[in-house]
């Protein structure tokens, strides 16, 4: 039944063309993708790490697989081969990453890759985790991505598919996710991973990806046990190079983005902080949006503000520093921020901040807010805050949270030094949940794992597997929408119950004497037979509407039913009084 239901819910997507910030035509079925992340620096943290994060907001045909890349030696000559990054199910097929990309059973009938272009090797790549984009290298070197709106986009080379006007075939190698694979396989800082992805999408060209309505843009914070830069890129107007600007997060402030981009003014004189493409002035000069000798406001010049409607972005900025510095109370709306900025670039946390705040701060819905998206006729009778897609005519628009349902993967990276208490290996992890924040636990995963987690590897977006976390995941959230408000509390108490098992297996971990791959293959399939479990536990405990504890109904919210017509329902049944039974010996024949 489950399965089933699963399969229905695949159905309901199927693809769409991207939208060119300047103007496209949004299509009725559209390929969705929407990440949130977070940066935090290292002296706002309280255990003194750099902390980033990533969602991964798209739908079900999403690659959500989690594949281990090895480290590799490369004779001198030996060309870098570049592919196209559709991002769907299977991202990538053949040997040019690893065993873990090779063909099997699951990507029967796909066809292999074939590479769209070549670059010069380097002599030794790292190995790393790999997601939709590279997610954290052996050096602790990690990324968060959010595709944002801008005024040049351009398409891939090779391809035909949303490349801009006057152009019939794409000659840009350089994807997003091919910049991040790049940076894990070479980098071993932020800064160095920044300089390195801006040098090569200057070089090769970059292009947004084509069948994303957010537009052509994007943006990555990236992270080392140090600092943490936020890089933002854009094709340039000729679709052969790229505009980017890069800012240096201050080790004790934290930042957000949401599909939009975030750096405003950038000080090209001050290269501690800011890494600037060598077009990024003379573009917006020749197109008269800019003056020399006045500020340059890089969102201002190449942003194609917000999509899908006002407070897209905005809203979960809002949301972001709310939970991160509750007494700056920033307000709620504004005009416009793309002209009109109303949120800072980055700001000081309240109190120190943990992984696990990170990871709270991906489960939020606007609690306690006006915007809480468990009120109101909305929610539905049982609370819900997901907002599932809509094929209507009615016009209209939903909320939108940080938390969100169709999340494939989301992760939060804790970036240390090695140190005696943090081993080599062991210092820098990635938290990575296998599908939607508040449906999720998080799984540990140290840099120094050289092997793929099998349960976080299998994630056939056609088939339901017992044996993936991500199928795991996607039932625990289907089975809350039929009791959200009460199911959803055995949720929380799991969630709390595998990561601090998390934190207890990386103490012990540190401690040494145990295998890293081993330990952290063994905690995986322990959280997904304890989802699997979880998710009969929810059935049981309120099936038909009842609390099986106590055998009492559950009933429906009075205002609920207030708001629902029940009280203009079919009337009370007619009281029975006339003849017969109530007969007078008169009329008795």
């Amino acid at each position: 039944l489950i399965a089933g239901m699963f399969i229905g819910v695949l159905n309901m997507f199927s693809s769409r063309a991207w939208l060119l910030a300047a103007a496209c035509q949004l299509a009725v079925f559209r390929n969705l993708e929407a990440c949130t992340v977070f940066g935090v620096g290292k002296k706002a943290t309280k255990d003194g790490s750099v902390i980033i994060s990533h969602s991964d907001d798209a739908d079900p045909r999403q690659d959500a697989r989690l594949i281990y890349v090895p480290a590799a030696d490369h004779p001198p000559g030996t060309l870098r081969p570049i592919f196209y990054t559709p991002e769907s199910f299977p991202r990538y097929l053949g040997d040019a990453m690893g065993p873990g990309y090779k063909p099997n059973v699951d990507t029967k009938g796909f066809n292999l890759s074939v590479p769209i272009g070549y670059i010069g090797q380097v002599p030794h790549t790292f190995g790393y985790q790999s997601h939709s984009y590279g997610v954290i290298n052996e050096h602790g070197v990690a990324v968060g991505e959010s595709t944002c709106g801008a005024v040049f986009g351009t398409c891939g080379k090779g391809s035909k598919v949303g490349c801009e006007p006057g152009r019939t075939e794409g000659v840009s190698l350089m994807s997003i996710d091919t910049l991040s694979y790049l940076a894990m396989e070479r980098s071993q800082s932020s800064r160095e991973a920044v300089e390195l992805m801006g040098s090569l999408a200057s070089k090769y060209g970059f292009y947004g990806p084509p069948d994303s309505f957010e537009g052509s843009g994007e943006s990555l914070i990236v992270g080392d046990p140090d600092e943490a830069w936020a890089f933002q890129i854009l094709s340039d107007p000729t679709g052969t190079s790229a505009i980017w600007a890069a800012k240096r997060l201050q080790d004790d402030e934290m930042t957000v983005v949401a599909n939009m981009f975030t750096i405003r003014i950038v000080d090209p004189s001050d290269t501690q902080n800011y890494i600037l493409s060598p077009n990024l002035f003379q573009v917006a000069k020749d197109k008269g949006w800019w003056k020399p000798g006045t500020p340059f406001d890089f969102t201002k010049m190449y942003s194609g503000g917000e999509y899908a409607h006002k407070y897209y972005s905005g809203r979960r900025m809002w949301g972001g520093f709310r939970l991160a510095a509750p007494s700056l109370q920033l307000p709620d709306e504004y005009e416009d921020i793309r002209y009109k900025p109303v949120y800072p670039w980055s700001v000081k946390p309240d109190k120190p901040v943990t992984h696990h705040d990170v990871m709270a701060w991906h489960r939020d819905w606007y609690a306690g807010t006006k915007y809480d998206m468990t009120k109101g006729l909305q929610a539905g009778p049982f609370r819900t805050p997901d907002r599932f897609t809509t094929t209507s005519k009615v016009k209209g628009s939903w909320e939108r949270s940080i938390a969100l349902y169709r999340t494939t993967a989301v992760y939060v990276q804790q970036l240390q030094h090695p140190s005696p208490e943090r081993p080599q290996g062991t210092a820098s992890v990635a938290w990575f949940g296998a599908g939607p924040a508040h449906y999720t636990a998080f799984i540990p995963i140290p840099s120094g794992v050289n092997q793929t987690v099998e349960s976080l590897r299998i994630a056939d977006p056609r088939k339901f597997q017992a044996t993936s976390m991500n199928w795991a995941t996607r039932k625990v959230m289907d089975i809350s929408q039929i009791r959200f408000d009460r199911m959803h509390q055995l949720v929380e108490a799991a969630q709390l119950q595998a990561e601090a098992e998390g934190d207890s297996l990386l103490q012990h971990l540190r401690r040494g004497g145990i295998s890293l791959n081993e330990a952290v293959q063994q905690h995986a399939s322990k959280v997904l037979h304890q989802w699997n479990a979880l998710a009969m536990s929810m059935v049981f405990n309120y099936t038909d509407n009842t609390d099986i504890r106590t055998m009492t109904p559950l009933s429906y919210p009075d205002e609920w039913l207030e708001g629902s017509g029940y009280k203009n329902g079919p009337p009370a049944a007619p009281i029975e009084d006339q003849c017969p039974p109530h007969c007078s010996p008169a009329v008795i024949v």
